[in-house]
Parts: C-alpha cells; structure tokens; sequence
C-alpha cells in the first residue's frame, strides 16, 4: 500500500507530523496545518473529513493536561459551559455553510482577521474581553460557526482565550475541548465522505493517526518547559503566520 504513496502523500504526511508537534506545545494547530496541507491537493471537503478522527484522538490525549480526562471535562465543563453550548450551536451552522461559500473568500477572511488581531496584540489598541457570561457566549457562537466553516476554531477561540488572560494550560484544556465539540460535529455530517475514501486514503489515515499521537506527546513535553510569557509569543507568531499563509492561499485561488 505505501508503494503506492505519491511525493504529494508524503508532503501530507510530513506536515502532520509537524501540525501534531505544534499542537503538543502550543495546545492547537494540528487541524488547521493538517487541512491547509491537504487542501492544497484535494478540495477543502476531502481536508476537512480527513483531519476529523485523528483530530478527536489527539484532542482526548490532550484533555490529560493537568489531570485526568474526566476530571477535566467536568471542570472546565462548569466553567465554561456558555462558550461550548453556542460553540456547538455556531459549529451547526459552520459545517452547512462550509457546503455554501467559495474556500477563497472563507481564507481570505480568516487571515485578515487573524493578522489584524496579532498586530493589535503588540500595539496600545490591544483587544481585551470581559469575563461575564454574555460575552462568553458571543465568543463561543462565533468560535464555532467559523470553526466549522474553515476548520480553524482555535484560531477565533485564542483571541478570545487570550484577551481574557488564560493561562497555558487552561488554553490548552479549553481549546481541546472546543475542537472535540467541533470534530464531533463535523464526524456526523461528513462521516459518509469518510466512508467514500478510497484505500490509499485509508491508509493515509491510519499512518496519520500512528505517528499524529507519537509527535503531540513529545510536544507537550516542550510546552511544560515554556514559561507563560514564551508560551504567549509562540501563539502569537503561530497565529500569524497562518493568518499570512491562509490569506496568501485565499489570493492565490480567488
């Protein structure tokens, strides 16, 4: 099966190696590397439904930080119960509009965004939220109908994470937590696409998800290493380069 891997399978294969590393640090990453990669040779559908099931793996190994799953779960649950009712409302919708609007104009404005919000972040106008209840659920609405529409919830829930003061390991929690109600979303509704993938996909798949979990371990090993500052800049630079690469790509098909 692997002799019939072409230069572009192992292209993918690489960069989700890279994308599950960069989740292990910085908590997020590996479904937006792992779709742009993708869609760079399929259509953002066949991307979206391949990232979905090693996604929900790693998001539940990811729950570990701190303690255990459950414990998590429940935690956070309680706490940020507003952001991931609305989130999960907002990804019903993504997910349909996904099937509506050109990829183009999807990219374009997720970068934009993206490079306005960091360049904020280093100037006097820096964006800051209240920690209330309403505003929490706006985050979270608009978290999950962007994240369904271009499978980058993370990058939306950051600004929101970051503006409120989070630490690292709470971002990483509630940020796992978010892409897990987003996956689960995306598994009902795009889980006859899965199922229509050829065998050399399959197998893609099945390599992807071995070597996915090996690489976000070693990353979270380096994330505990970072201070809360460091850990700041690194989201901030991993948010904007994918806000230029994503605006680039949105120019490039338009």
């Amino acid at each position: 099966m692997l002799s019939q891997f072409d230069n572009n399978d192992w292209i993918i294969i690489v960069f989700f190696v890279l994308g599950a590393l960069l989740h292990g640090v910085a908590g997020f990453g590996y479904p937006i590397v792992g779709t742009a990669i993708i869609a760079s040779f399929y259509p953002l559908k066949i991307a979206v439904a391949m990232v979905i099931v090693p996604c929900i793996i790693l998001n539940l190994i990811m729950l570990r930080t701190g303690g255990g799953i459950i414990a998590n779960i429940i935690k956070y649950s309680k706490e940020y119960f507003w952001l991931f009712v609305m989130s999960f409302l907002g990804g019903l919708v993504g997910v349909r509009l996904l099937l509506l609007f050109p990829d183009s104009y999807l990219k374009i404005f997720l970068g934009l965004t993206l490079i306005v919000y960091i360049i904020t972040q280093y100037s006097r106008f820096r964006i800051t939220f209240k920690r209330d209840k309403k505003t929490m659920a706006v985050a979270g609405f608009l978290v999950g109908v962007i994240g369904g529409v271009t499978n980058a919830i993370v990058a939306f829930l950051m600004i929101y994470l970051i503006g409120t003061d989070r630490t690292k390991h709470e971002m990483v929690i509630v940020n796992n937590m978010s892409i897990l109600i987003t996956k689960v979303i995306q598994l009902f509704t795009l889980t006859p696409l899965i199922m229509a993938f050829s065998q050399k996909q399959m197998a893609m798949l099945g390599i992807v998800i071995v070597i996915s979990m090996l690489f976000v371990y070693l990353g979270s090993k380096v994330r505990n290493r970072l201070s809360q500052e460091v850990f700041g800049h690194v989201i901030s630079v991993v948010l904007f380069v994918l806000g230029v690469y994503t605006l680039w790509q949105g120019i490039r098909i338009l």
